[in-house]
């Protein structure tokens, strides 16, 4: 019997009770419906978590809770077993990927400099970045002619590809996914789920990805969320 208390069985993130809305800039002593109500939801270490569901039903938003972009009116976040509101902001975010839409790069930065942000964050020196992109770059099928190019010149695809290597070089423990693959062609898009379920399966990272796609949730996700809008 594996030992209830090792990594593999540790929930990773866990969200109690939360409630968030957004205030009304016109009456600031009202708020909005709630985005997200009352949510009580368990991430267990290694998992992938897709959540699913229509536009402003809170998908995104919960992202950024988990990020500490945003705040919850009520309840609390922990990450491994840690509220995250009584932690250091930094700490929290070196030890997470976040990842979103192609057009997310620093366009004033080369692809170089973007693929290393992270690593950066921990004074990583300029040999280990380059040997930490040299391991990924062949993973995502890209060539190092592009390391001195600009966002501007990449194509949509590559610039997803950049994308995922900024958020996965400095090999966090939680990577945060916002519709990555929604403004791709589908050959690109499918090339990619499939490079993400396999770094998921040779890492067993935790990945909590959002996704409008059923058929891609089903695909990537061990755990499917589906919410809704609050009637």
């Amino acid at each position: 019997m594996k030992n209830n208390t090792s990594e593999s069985n540790k929930i990773a993130i866990s969200i109690e009770n939360v409630t968030f809305s957004y205030k009304d800039n016109n009456n600031i002593n009202e708020s909005q419906k709630p985005v997200i109500k009352d949510l009580s939801l368990n991430i267990e270490t290694g998992s992938f978590l897709c959540i699913t569901g229509e536009s402003g039903c809170g998908k995104s938003t919960l992202l950024r809770l988990i990020n500490m972009l945003l705040v919850p009116q009520k309840g609390q976040i922990k990450i491994y077993n840690q509220i995250i509101s009584q932690q250091n902001i930094i700490d929290i975010r070196r030890n997470m990927g976040y990842i979103l839409q192609g057009n997310s790069l620093f366009p004033h930065y080369t692809t170089y400099q973007n693929m290393t942000y992270c690593l950066n964050l921990d004074k990583h020196d300029a040999e280990k970045n380059r040997n930490r992109l040299e391991e990924l770059l062949p993973i995502m099928n890209l060539s190092p002619d592009i390391l001195d190019k600009y966002p501007k010149e990449l194509s949509g695809g590559q610039k997803q590809r950049v994308g995922i290597i900024r958020g996965i070089a400095h090999k966090p423990k939680i990577i945060l996914m916002d519709e990555p693959f929604s403004a791709l062609d589908p050959e690109t898009r499918k090339s990619l789920q499939n490079l993400v379920k396999k770094i998921h399966e040779d890492t067993h990272t935790t990945f909590v990805m959002v996704t409008h796609s059923i058929s891609e949730a089903k695909k990537l996700g061990s755990r499917i969320l589906q919410m809704k809008t609050e009637e």
